[in-house]
């Protein structure tokens, strides 16, 4: 029986939902992957999802994986999209959508400015403790909220059936107004922005059980009641849990629909402190380490606007559009054979550090502005972006790139100028869903001890 025995790993991201089952061994069982769709209606420099939904859907993730190897499941691990935030009611349903990361409402009328100012700390929109406190500003909390969660952080309560949320030190220390000395919020700087302490959830370590799976979700889902839970993890921290084989030597580079550049810092090193202008922060990871990250806004999407342009301009003249993929790969063939004439400069949607960024083209004359310069310009601008976020002596002592995430492993080009770019061969991780694959890994520890 040991032989077939798994864990059940869950990533409950920006765009779809992905689940997987991983022997104990560290090999892939199964995966299961579908779009979420959950994106609402909502107002200029809102980013809102259905979070009913994606709860749902994240059970629909799960019940498409074989039953009967559901039911060899020991342990459960589960991670997500960071940043975003949640309201829930007392029995842990949500009240309201989820407010996404990518959320910009802070901006407006300077909130975003004052709430630094007021608490001293880095703080960026689409936080989730910036979001609190712009709701709490505008008396935007239903009067029956009860609970502030992350998506992820809401699966796992509803699987085990708990009192009230908790969440690790990855995911809450991104919400902001929180204090990573001693691992938990910064309740002094969180009882100056009007945001109800009672909201937030209890803070475990990283690596912790929050529960255990309740009888009604074994039903529901297939798999065994009473395994272990842990306490989900961010996305950023899972996808390097699964990647990286050397956290001395490797540098982590994820192109998702942001793009994150990655650093697993040495046992013990200090964090320097850092401006309010900084374009990398520091997060908690697994064995008690910590990172150094730098997170553009547009890094697969980036890529991605490339393709939607071409479409829109074949629409625009009458012709007939090529399927998606077919111009991905012609505008990776293209670039490939280009040459090196136009920067793009890719802040299509601003950076956390400086929301008034804008993308620019520079360069063109009459015989350069053709889609293999074009691509190749965007590739290496995205490429150039990352690396522009940490410390530039952070590389001196890394000899390679890993990369993961979609954009990357499908881009023949992305993943040159990476290398060209960082200065280092690039090795692409071959599993499937690594964020998911990386909660999966972190539940096995609960079953290893």
């Amino acid at each position: 029986m040991r032989s077939k025995e798994t864990v059940l790993g869950v990533d409950i991201g920006t765009t779809k939902i992905a689940a997987c089952l991983v022997r104990l061994d560290g090999r892939t069982e199964a995966v299961s992957s579908i779009a979420h769709e959950a994106d609402v209606t909502s107002p200029p420099d809102y980013s809102e999802q259905d979070a009913r939904l994606i709860l749902k859907k994240t059970r629909d993730a799960i019940s498409r994986l074989p039953r009967e190897k559901l039911s060899a499941v020991r342990a459960v691990g589960v991670t997500g999209q960071m940043h975003g935030v949640v309201l829930t009611d007392v029995d842990g349903q949500p009240m309201t959508p989820l407010v996404t990361w990518q959320d910009k409402r802070s901006l407006s009328n300077g909130y975003l400015d004052e709430i630094v100012a007021e608490t001293g700390h880095n703080l960026r929109a689409g936080f989730g403790s910036v979001t609190l406190g712009w709701l709490s500003a505008n008396n935007r909390i239903p009067d029956n909220a009860k609970w502030a969660a992350t998506i992820q952080d809401c699966f796992v309560r509803q699987i085990c059936d708990l009192s009230r949320p908790v969440t690790d030190t990855t995911d809450a220390a991104s919400w902001g107004l929180f204090n990573l000395d001693e691992l938990n919020w910064d309740f002094d700087a969180i009882a100056t922005t009007g945001i109800p302490a009672e909201f937030l959830p209890e803070v475990l370590l990283c690596g912790s059980k929050a529960g255990q799976v309740c009888a009604s979700s074994a039903r529901e889902l297939g798999i065994p009641k009473d395994i272990p839970v842990a306490a989900a993890m961010g996305d950023n921290q899972a996808s390097l849990l699964a990647t990286l084989n050397d956290y001395d030597d490797e540098i982590g580079l994820t192109l998702g629909t942001g793009g994150q550049v990655a650093v697993v810092l040495p046992p013990g090193q200090e964090l320097k402190p850092l401006s309010l202008q900084s374009k990398y922060e520091y997060r908690p990871f697994v064995n008690d380490r910590m990172l150094i990250v730098g997170s553009c806004l547009a890094g697969g999407s980036a890529w991605a606007w490339l393709a939607s342009t071409v479409e829109i301009w074949c629409a625009s003249l009458g012709l007939s559009p090529l399927a998606r993929d077919e111009i991905f790969q012609r505008l990776s063939d293209l670039g490939l054979a280009a040459g090196e004439k136009l920067r793009i400069r890719p802040h299509f949607a601003g950076e956390r550090h400086d929301s008034s960024l804008t993308a620019s083209i520079e360069g063109i004359r009459f015989d350069n502005f053709d889609l293999g310069q074009v691509s190749r310009a965007l590739a290496i601008g995205i490429m150039e972006n990352l690396k522009d976020m940490l410390p530039q002596d952070i590389f001196t002592s890394r000899s390679r790139v890993v990369g993961s995430g979609n954009a990357l492993r499908r881009t023949p080009l992305l993943q040159k100028m990476a290398e060209q770019v960082f200065g280092m061969p690039l090795r692409i991780c071959d599993l499937q869903e690594e964020a998911a694959y990386g909660a999966a890994m972190h539940a096995l520890s609960l079953i290893r001890g």
